[in-house]
């Protein structure tokens, strides 16, 4: 095999070019290595508050999480007065969700996404299944969050309030939400691998995905766009943050961020269609919850 090494290395001084097919350790030198994405970006300025502030994305993060804490504090007030009823028990437990997943969940995943990030690093899989993985890992987190918030309704001051389409976690996130938000990390593991999105951008990319779903189901997206934007925001970064890319991934063009966008619903759509068609002919883990009908005034 030593003539291989010869080759190799005879190609490198002739060419000044590394064949991104050959391994490094068999041949003896050292290939551009495949670095977590948030390091990368990281990398390519210089570590100081002014770049900081020149990066959009970084930008709008900054400026949406003051508006977020806000949302999150104006929930709480107009709960608290509306305390005892069914929207004021919604509005507490969604306030709950924004402090504890937006504002604590968010903190930890920024001071710990460096040592996440060397954790995720060290996974046997490849780093689109690790991805999809660790996103899906997350997303069920988040659930897991909000079908607590609705198991303790009375708490909040209602017992039939509820944040989640069921008492029970499995019938949440089988047939109602994870099941339809797991397709979209599979069209960004796909995107990811081709082109090296900022970690901010997927932050804010999926975080518009979260809004238009929101939306499309009836709820109040529009007011409340820099809640849902942390929310789903949130399951992805760190994914993002750790997905391994070569410094040599071209950078998207500016049709790609529609174009994620986009394709992400669709593909969530085509598997909220294929529950719709196949929920009623298996199992379930227990009742959908709906909305209590007003008693009429006599």
């Amino acid at each position: 095999m030593q003539w291989l090494s010869v080759l190799a290395q005879t190609s490198i001084l002739v060419t000044g070019a590394v064949p991104m097919n050959w391994t490094g350790i068999r041949f003896g030198f050292n290939l551009p290595a495949m670095i977590p994405a948030g390091k990368l970006m990281a990398g390519k300025t210089p570590r100081r508050f002014s770049s900081t502030l020149s990066s959009p994305t970084t930008l709008i993060i900054l400026l949406l999480i003051p508006l977020m804490v806000l949302e999150v504090a104006g929930m709480a007030a107009e709960g608290w007065k509306r305390y005892g009823t069914f929207e004021g028990a919604i509005l507490l437990m969604a306030a709950t969700l924004g402090l504890v997943w937006n504002v604590f969940g968010g903190a930890v995943m920024c001071v710990a996404r460096n040592p996440v990030c060397e954790l995720v690093g060290r996974s046997r899989l490849n780093r689109r299944a690790t991805f999809f993985l660790f996103a899906t890992l997350l997303a069920l987190l988040e659930e897991g969050v909000t079908t607590t918030l609705t198991n303790l309704a009375p708490l909040f001051g209602n017992a039939q309030a509820f944040i989640t389409a069921s008492h029970n976690y499995l019938e949440v996130v089988v047939w109602h939400s994870v099941v339809v938000i797991a397709p979209m990390f599979l069209v960004w593991s796909w995107f990811l691998a081709r082109f090296s999105f900022s970690p901010g951008a997927v932050f804010l990319l999926f975080g518009v995905n979260g809004v238009l779903a929101e939306l499309l189901i009836g709820g109040p997206a529009l007011l409340m766009a820099p809640f849902w934007i942390f929310v789903y925001g949130l399951m992805i970064y760190l994914p993002a943050y750790s997905f391994l890319t070569h410094e040599a991934t071209p950078a998207p063009r500016w049709y790609h961020y529609p174009l994620v966008i986009g394709t992400c619903l669709l593909a969530s759509a085509a598997v909220a269609l294929i529950v719709n068609l196949i929920s009623s002919h298996l199992p379930h883990f227990g009742p959908t919850l709906i909305v209590p009908i007003p008693k009429a005034r006599s």
